[in-house]
């Protein structure tokens, strides 16, 4: 058995400075309305009278109506645009694995005089969309580019990529996972402290980190920690989360300190540049969800995947 060796307090503000890998909520169970298409144009233009098309045919083979993505207006040299495809009600992300995305150009002379249109295309992206108001980005889906990626002619008319869904988030590694604690009506007192220990789906636990360095949590307060993970964790990797309380009197005036904790909540980082969500692994909460005293100093708290 492992033995258990908290870190040192000094170390416990290094912390804040260990680095956040990002990691992308991904489902493939997860229903997608619509997905975001932006399209750069290079150094020739989509003349105004012509017109774009985008059309998506499914997994299954199923070809959805192509729509027009630039209504017939004029895309500028070098400008990008982002237009809005509706799927099928029931369509889920897993559905758009292999799915293929045609971009067609209808470039045909409007006017006496005009001959067929070229139009350089530098980039072709398709997202789901993102999320308003929240810290995350669309799942990115397709991502192609190039000095033209493609040059649309009267001789080449259409251009046809295939989706990619993200991997799920099993296999997607963490270099550290961040705690939030809600105390309730009795406090975590100063003196005391809170261990939290992470242990692996191969029997592996990690050092315990020390939550507080010591210091006093208030009633009804909430805190957020960070611990680190070893590289290469992945989250299929991640068991359980052990809140641990030693409480000790610290003089002769104190009893065992009471702590009544109404929350934890343990997600993998959640950060805005780039743009992802974090992976919520736990949530418990109750009026308290556990006491810890002299008699019940830790309690652990599964972790899973959504």
């Amino acid at each position: 058995m492992i033995k258990l060796q908290a870190l040192p307090l000094l170390l416990l503000p290094l912390l804040a400075s260990v680095p956040l890998r990002a990691i992308a909520q991904v489902n493939p169970s997860s229903e997608v309305r619509s997905v975001q298409a932006t399209i750069k144009t290079g150094g020739d233009d989509l003349r105004g009278g012509a017109v774009a098309y985008g059309t998506i045919r499914l997994r299954n083979g199923t070809t959805l109506p192509k729509i027009i993505l630039n209504g017939g207006r004029q895309w500028r040299n070098g400008s990008t645009n982002t237009v809005s495809l509706p799927l099928p009600p029931g369509t889920r992300l897993a559905d758009l694995n292999s799915a293929l995305f045609t971009l067609e150009q209808d470039g045909a002379p409007r006017n006496i005089g005009e001959t067929y249109n070229n139009w350089n295309v530098d980039a072709v992206k398709i997202a789901t969309p993102s999320t308003p108001g929240r810290c995350s980005g669309g799942a990115q889906l397709i991502s192609r580019t190039g000095r033209p990626l493609v040059r649309l002619t009267g001789e080449r008319t259409f251009y046809t990529t295939p989706f990619s869904t993200p991997p799920s988030v099993a296999g997607t590694s963490a270099s550290a996972l961040q705690v939030r604690i809600n105390t309730g009506g009795d406090d975590l007192r100063g003196g005391a402290v809170a261990y939290g220990t992470i242990r692996l789906r191969n029997g592996t636990t990690l050092p315990k980190v020390n939550l507080n360095a010591g210091r006093g949590w208030g009633n009804n307060s909430s805190r957020t920690v960070t611990l680190p993970l070893p590289s290469e964790t992945r989250l299929s990797d991640l068991a359980t989360f052990t809140l641990e309380h030693d409480g000790a009197p610290r003089n002769v005036f104190e009893s065992y300190d009471n702590w009544n904790v109404d929350g934890i909540r343990v997600t993998t980082p959640r950060v805005c540049s780039p743009a992802t969500a974090g992976v919520t692994l736990a949530n418990v909460s109750g009026r308290p969800f556990v006491r810890l005293t002299g008699e019940q100093t830790l309690k652990n708290i599964p972790l899973r995947l959504p």
